[in-house]
């Protein structure tokens, strides 16, 4: 894979991500001017509930997509798509019959539980699918569909939480109507264990990593809650937002690169990580401020904790590039091992400094926990 290919694939996934990420933020700063707190609260949980069983549904298969597309080919986007589907849909009725806080009160919200747990899995799927066929470009398009739920907010706004929930799920329903159109002729609908087992085997230590990491980042808007309160919650929610905005294209590239995994590519992409690096902290120490203040003066009491991250920003990315390096190498057990050792140090870090450093103390845990990480990283890499 040429470097050209390497950037152009990085780009899309980047530019993918940051159309979601910022369409989400807006699409949540327009439900709280439409709905009642107590509506957002209830739809925010659902949503973010799914959002966790996307992660958990994966179970590694889009690592193994990634890797043996070539070998399995069509068999294994069936095979990822139908996975996730089943689990997706599984996970979310054991979660509505816990009926946890009596979120499902209403039919509307359980069908719009359903509705945006399915194409939401038909989602996140065929982004992993645009990876191996080259055609991240298609999963562009898709975030920008999927931003339009933000012009169904009003039309829902009877149904009170339901409407949110309804609402992502018409934007989800638009993005992966036109990701199947585009892949319809590169999926079949399959279970094919063998590629299922081969995956498990290179790619359930990047899985269970990855879950080790979530959990924290998931866990943390409840503790800022108890430990500092509703407002103090917001600054974290807003300053972390922009913080991951940032980490995106290092982990679009690390993706990508796991598709070929040339070492010569690995030291170039590097290269681009410092880089990269140099110029987030410059931009974010001397914008930062200007660009928090778009969200309300307030918010501006998040730019010590965006500083510390945007400083983390290089071991950051150093580890994520690690962590592409030992999948191509096949080192499941040194990858959970680094993932364990950044997501519980993060954890344990942040529950120590937080009551200190408030939220900035958050922001200095995120950086010790990745400079630890780099510490299990394999020197050979670059």
């Amino acid at each position: 894979m040429e470097l050209k290919a390497l950037l152009k694939s990085t780009t899309d996934l980047s530019l993918a991500t940051i159309v979601m990420a910022a369409s989400g933020l807006f699409f949540w700063i327009f439900a709280a001017r439409l709905y009642s707190p107590e509506d957002v609260g209830t739809a925010s949980a659902l949503i973010s509930f799914i959002n966790l069983v996307f992660a958990l549904s994966t179970i590694g298969l889009n690592i193994g997509l990634i890797r043996f597309y070539g070998k399995y080919g069509k068999r294994a986007t069936g095979t990822t798509i139908i996975t996730m589907l089943l689990l997706s849909i599984g996970l979310t009725t054991a979660y509505l019959l816990l009926n946890p806080g009596n979120i499902a009160e209403t039919p509307e919200i359980v069908i719009g539980a359903y509705l945006t747990c399915f194409f939401g899995a038909l989602y996140n799927a065929l982004g992993f699918v645009s990876i191996p066929l080259r055609r991240t470009d298609v999963y562009v398009k898709m975030s920008f569909l999927y931003g339009l739920r933000i012009f169904f907010l009003p039309l829902t706004r009877t149904l009170k939480a339901a409407g949110m929930v309804l609402a992502t799920s018409v934007g989800l329903a638009l993005a992966t109507a036109f990701g199947l159109r585009e892949f319809k002729g590169e999926i079949s609908p399959t279970l094919d264990l063998k590629f299922i087992g081969e995956s498990f085997a290179i790619s359930m230590s990047n899985y269970l990593g990855s879950i080790v990491n979530v959990l924290p980042l998931y866990l943390m808007p409840t503790i800022i809650l108890v430990e500092l309160g509703r407002e103090w919650t917001g600054y974290y929610y807003v300053g972390f937002t922009v913080g991951n905005l940032l980490m995106t294209p290092m982990v679009a590239l690390s993706t990508v690169l796991m598709r070929d995994g040339e070492r010569k590519l690995f030291r170039k992409s590097l290269g681009i990580v410092l880089a990269y690096w140099l110029l987030a902290t410059v931009g974010i120490f001397g914008l930062g401020a200007h660009v928090l203040s778009i969200f309300g003066k307030d918010y501006t009491k998040a730019l010590p904790m965006l500083k510390a991250i945007t400083l983390g920003l290089g071991p950051f990315g150093l580890v994520y590039l690690g962590i592409s390096a030992l999948t191509v190498k096949g080192k499941p057990g040194r990858i959970l091992a680094v993932n364990i050792a950044r997501g519980s140090s993060f954890l344990a870090l942040s529950y120590f400094l937080l009551p200190k450093y408030g939220i900035t103390g958050i922001g200095i845990a995120w950086v010790f926990a990745h400079l630890l990480a780099t510490l299990l990283l394999d020197p050979k890499t670059f």
